[in-house]
């Protein structure tokens, strides 16, 4: 596991562990989203634009697909006149006037494949968003909006793929309202190129934020959490994907849990004595095994920053993490809620934990 700074600084080291392609991999999230730009840009979606949907049925699986279908339903739920649906299944109402998108990385999933099926003979209009292959191919009835990834990467680094392709699929709803304005995936998708691009081996820990997250997420406690039901996802996601890319272990848990429960994480006598040694302590003599208290990171916005720091100003260890600068202004910030200007700053914290994670790998197979 990692045990310094100079051993993630290692460009040579990390490149030559590399042998997979984590972190190219990692860093084309931005790819992901001008795909989908493109896509909509060459009139796939075009057989959605005069529909008005008595719903919209995202089928899907757990892992990284569901992850960013929660995201999507978190922002733009509240802001679109049709209600937005995840199943596992194709609900039995299904019928000509709903759009059912079937999404997910494994195309032999016979739950994909099933709903692909069942939703075309109902003459619903059919999305797959995942790879059109094998039986899920083989299911498919009648014609199909293809929103399948367009660029190829690990099915663990697709969370981008679909976040893109769900708002794709909500802007191509041309005649359903939607407050405000639908997210600009050619913007977003410069955001998350720019935050690659800084994440870059060869930019040292203190000048690259993936860095500098795997090195206080390693061999720590760590509680992943938000302060918004937006947040709250991109944390689950951060916590799952760290500890499937890289077997770090740890959770994601409400914010009020998290402060709730401030006093019991902080371990036996805070910070680990320079003096211990594990092989000479008696728990019965000594007392119990001290611990280093629970690292929490909390993702949240530039503009939030302020009222979450001060909510978890009663925490010991807490890493409070925006996409942008530290906030610098001391008058309080109007309180909001979670809206869709919270999508860009929370997919660039999505894919931090990517590459941070990837980092980590590369690192703990050194």
């Amino acid at each position: 596991m990692l045990t310094g700074a100079p051993e993630i600084d290692d460009v040579a080291a990390l490149l030559d562990a590399d042998v997979e392609g984590l972190l190219p991999a990692s860093a084309m999230a931005g790819a992901q989203c001008r795909a989908m730009a493109a896509a909509r840009d060459e009139g796939v979606l075009a057989p959605l634009e005069q529909l008005r949907p008595r719903a919209v049925v995202v089928v899907c699986g757990d892992g990284t697909c569901g992850r960013a279908v929660d995201l999507v339903l978190a922002l733009a739920g509240p802001h679109i006149d049709v209600p937005l649906i995840k199943c596992a299944a194709v609900p039995p109402w299904i019928g000509p006037l709903d759009v059912v998108v079937v999404a997910g990385d494994d195309a032999g999933d016979p739950r994909l494949a099933d709903a692909a099926a069942r939703a075309g003979r109902r003459r619903a209009e059919v999305v797959v968003a995942g790879p059109v292959e094998g039986p899920l191919n083989d299911a498919l009835v009648g014609p199909v909006v293809d929103l399948s990834p367009r660029v190829h990467v690990p099915a663990a680094y697709r969370f981008s793929h679909y976040v893109a392709a769900l708002f794709a699929v909500l802007d191509g709803l041309r005649a359903v309202r939607f407050e405000g304005r639908h997210p600009d995936l050619s913007a977003m998708a410069d955001e998350l190129d720019s935050e690659a691009a800084g994440n870059h081996p060869g930019h040292e820990l203190f000048h690259n934020a993936a860095k500098e997250l795997a090195v206080r997420i390693s061999d720590r406690r760590t509680v992943w959490t938000g302060d918004t039901a937006a947040g709250m996802v991109v944390a689950v996601h951060a916590s799952r994907a760290i500890f499937a890319g890289a077997g770090v272990v740890s959770t994601a848990t409400d914010l009020g849990e998290v402060v709730a429960a401030g006093a019991l994480s902080a371990g036996y006598g805070g910070s680990m004595p320079a003096d211990y040694d594990p092989i000479f302590h008696d728990a019965e003599i000594d007392g119990p095994i001290p611990r280093e208290p629970v690292r929490v990171q909390v993702l949240t916005t530039p503009d939030r920053e302020w009222l979450v720091r001060r909510l978890t100003a009663s925490l010991t260890d807490v890493d409070v993490r925006t996409s942008g600068p530290a906030e610098q202004s001391t008058a309080e910030p109007q309180p909001r809620g979670s809206g869709m200007e919270d999508l860009v700053p929370l997919m660039i914290l999505a894919l931090r934990a990517d590459m941070a994670g990837a980092y980590l790998r590369l690192v703990g197979s050194h």
